[in-house]
């Protein structure tokens, strides 16, 4: 007899579902295993995730003491009207300074005379040379003489280099109107003329038409009696520190320039540092928190990296727990920080430099904070190794599933074979038991002659 395409067909077994169900149950125990691997590896992975998220905004908070980070700041207060707007940085020296705008720097600017819209001016090379920059030659086909064609082929041309074309259309005609965009003297335009009929040479700065509408001269600024000329209206080397700009001249008007210690600035960055770290020692307590009778432990519990990073933290501030004390830093039972502000605040009055000396470029506390967390969160460091050792894990539980399915792609296989060599016999032997039943059927009386 033939076997059986369809195993149940014979037999009136549901053999696929009960392959479906032995293969579950065979898989379920591997599978469950796979599954709560993956679910604690992946909050390991999250985990770390965020450790090193708490520890790099620590990193920054540390890394804004940097150059005059841990010094005050500088208040600068400026009347209205000055002239002038201020800011300073940190090391600008402490005192009142009195300023006078005498001029501003302006932009060089040249006009030529006007002409009829489509009156043809003449072709060849307009050279252009903005101070002491290198010549820009621009070329006036035949037929492209107008003022308009002139303007187009200088911004085409000069665009970006210090030099911009614009027509203004007076009542005797339209005027070409050529503007440095350099502030002063720096920025003054001469142009010349050459090749071509000739015509050109009307535009030329020395023995053409155009004229002078700004002359584009320096400003001069006097502070304290002492004379400075610029070509920009932006001087940052005037006093040490000190950035003026220059908004508006009032010749012989003196205003007053006053610098202040602002420690606020430096109360802001050290509660930031403070909050920072603060979030670190939240997020490792949280991550490796310990479980209780009615709740799981954290993704890292009992894990000894947070612990290790807890303790390498609270070092630090022990390591520099008096100058921390007296700028007013306080610990708490948890190990976290707070600050007294006015504590700080008349300490940094008494001794401005005393967080450079513990936080700033060459602080004392600042290195070993620096090379711990770098030794964390650097691309070699702890953290990272440890990530990148969970999610070759990861990889792993992948390849461990990609085997799983192809042993239970066999074991399904064996079932099926199984079930349809049980199916083919069960329905041969009812096949003999039907022929048996029909035989003994049509014997005559044979339960009688027996």
């Amino acid at each position: 007899m033939a076997s059986l395409s369809s195993p149940g067909v014979g037999s009136g077994l549901d053999v696929h579902t009960m392959v479906t169900q032995l293969v579950a149950a065979e898989r379920a125990p591997t599978e469950n295993r796979l599954d709560r691997f993956e679910s604690t590896t992946q909050a390991q992975i999250s985990a770390f995730g965020k450790i090193s998220s708490a520890l790099s905004g620590l990193q920054d908070a540390l890394a804004k003491f940097e150059d005059d980070g841990a010094s005050p700041g500088r208040k600068v207060s400026v009347p209205e009207d000055a002239g002038f707007t201020a800011t300073a940085g940190a090391n600008a020296a402490l005192g009142r300074y009195d300023v006078t705008v005498e001029s501003l720097a302006t932009t060089h600017k040249l006009q030529s005379a006007p002409l009829a819209t489509d009156t043809q001016l003449g072709h060849g090379t307009l050279t252009i040379t903005v101070g002491d920059g290198d010549p820009i030659d621009i070329s006036i086909a035949e037929g492209d003489g107008s003022l308009a064609s002139i303007r187009d082929a200088i911004n085409d041309k000069a665009s970006g280099l210090g030099v911009s074309a614009t027509l203004v259309r007076g009542d005797e005609g339209d005027v070409l109107v050529l503007a440095s965009t350099t502030t002063g003297s720096e920025g003054r335009l001469q142009v010349t003329a050459s090749g071509g009929d000739g015509g050109l040479s009307a535009l030329a700065t020395s023995g053409g038409t155009m004229t002078v509408a700004d002359p584009g001269n320096d400003a001069v600024v006097v502070v304290d009696g002492i004379t400075r000329t610029s070509s920009s209206n932006r001087i940052d080397d005037l006093i040490d520190g000190v950035t003026l700009d220059l908004t508006k001249a009032a010749p012989g008007e003196s205003s007053s320039l006053e610098l202040k210690s602002d420690p606020s600035t430096l109360k802001a960055t050290m509660l930031g540092f403070i909050s920072a770290y603060n979030t670190a020692l939240s997020q490792l307590r949280t991550q490796s928190a310990a479980g209780t009778a009615d709740t799981p432990g954290a993704a890292l519990s009992g894990d000894s990296a947070p612990r290790g990073i807890t303790q390498s933290l609270r070092g630090f501030v022990s390591q520099g727990y008096a100058e921390l004390a007296e700028l007013g830093l306080e610990t708490k039972v948890d190990g976290s920080l707070s600050l007294d502000g006015e504590t700080f605040d008349k300490l940094i009055a008494e001794d401005p430099q005393a967080v450079q000396r513990l936080l700033g470029d060459e602080g004392s506390l600042r290195k070993p904070l620096a090379d711990t967390l770098k030794s964390l969160l650097g691309d070699d460091g702890m953290i990272t190794g440890r990530t990148d050792a969970l999610e070759a894990r990861m990889d792993r539980l992948e390849t461990d599933r990609l085997a799983l399915d192809r042993r239970m792609e066999k074991v399904e296989a064996n079932y099926l074979r199984q079930f349809t060599a049980l199916d083919t016999m069960v329905a041969q032997m009812s096949s003999v038991s039907s022929f048996l039943t029909q035989q003994l059927a049509m014997l005559p009386n044979y339960s009688q002659s027996s």
